[in-house]
């Protein structure tokens, strides 16, 4: 079960507001302790997920705004099993 702070992320409301570094702390839980989640994405996913966590490198000056929203669709899609609503 993910923290109470990450679940609270995925309502609509909140998760537009959600400043990208939260997605990035969402998105290492995911890879510690949230496995089990990660199979709402496909494999390509998780690798593009994965690259984009090291890349930042826990920094946000090291990646892309481009970057930074797809870090928070994969996480979304990590948590909740769908993407956002356009």
């Amino acid at each position: 079960m993910p923290p109470a702070w990450l679940s609270e992320l995925t309502k609509s409301a909140a998760w537009r507001r959600v400043p990208w570094g939260r997605a990035l702390q969402a998105a290492i839980w995911l890879f510690r302790q949230g496995r089990d989640r990660l199979e709402n994405l496909s494999q390509k996913e998780r690798q593009e997920l994965a690259e984009i966590v090291r890349k930042s490198r826990a920094r946000p000056s090291n990646l892309s705004t481009r970057e930074r929203e797809r870090l928070r669709e994969l996480v979304r899609k990590a948590l909740t099993g769908r993407r956002r609503h356009a």
